[in-house]
């Protein structure tokens, strides 16, 4: 897929595809941090890990991806919002930016609780079962913890946001705001034009960008993905 978009003037990633952990090493040397590494087969976000900056970290990140998939996707890390444009029929119907799965803080209670709290909201459900799924704490939720300087017995201050996946899937429990009336001309036409490109009369496209208002050259936008059943 990115192969076709570039061809085409589509912005996509700069990366590449290795297939073993013998390659990681040159395939960072040549990207530079921060990096993404996630699996070149896979779904819901799993075996993905996003803002890498050290090799300790790239090491923990290539076993996560490899146990999805024999092939792993180093890319360059780009900062911005995760958005997800669905097209139906080449034309753009709806825009959502998707929030990562995360707690507020209100003082009193750890982010244990939270989560446990957040999970009894009556939208959220196992798998696609609702309108949002329930928060699963893991490995990788117990590192990017860490790396916010926070454990699961955290108590976390008022107001304070605590983010518990890296990812904006709504399948790990992420949640999304309608951007559908702020998207810029541009970045509806070009994903239209990506429909066409891929052949698919439904898709999702998965876009990465400072400001959603903006043109992705104007951002330092990017486009991630695109979804054949989104």
């Amino acid at each position: 897929t990115k192969k076709i978009l570039a061809s085409m003037g589509v912005p996509v990633p700069l990366g590449m595809t290795i297939y073993s952990f013998g390659e990681l090493a040159g395939a960072i040397e040549r990207l530079g941090y921060p990096i993404v590494i996630k699996p070149l087969n896979g779904n819901h976000g799993r075996g993905v890990s996003i803002d890498i900056q050290t090799w300790a970290q790239a090491e923990i990140a290539y076993d996560r991806a490899r146990d999805i998939s024999k092939g792993t996707i180093v890319e360059h890390f780009y900062q911005g919002r995760d958005h997800r444009i669905l097209v139906v029929n080449h034309q753009v119907v709806a825009v959502a930016e998707r929030v990562p799965a995360h707690v507020v803080g209100n003082g009193l209670l750890t982010i244990a609780e939270l989560v446990e709290q957040e999970n009894q909201n009556p939208q959220r459900g196992k798998g696609h079962d609702n309108i949002l799924t329930q928060i699963e704490i893991d490995a990788s939720t117990e590192e990017l913890l860490a790396r916010q300087g926070y454990t699961l017995d955290t108590i976390v201050p008022l107001d304070e946001i605590c983010y518990l996946r890296a990812t904006a899937n709504l399948s790990t429990g992420g949640i999304a705001i309608d951007r559908t009336d702020e998207i810029h001309p541009d970045t509806l036409w070009l994903a239209e034009r990506v429909s066409h490109i891929i052949g698919l009369d439904v898709v999702g496209i998965d876009v990465i960008t400072t400001d959603i208002t903006k043109t992705l050259a104007e951002a330092d936008g990017t486009i991630v993905e695109v979804n054949a059943a989104p």
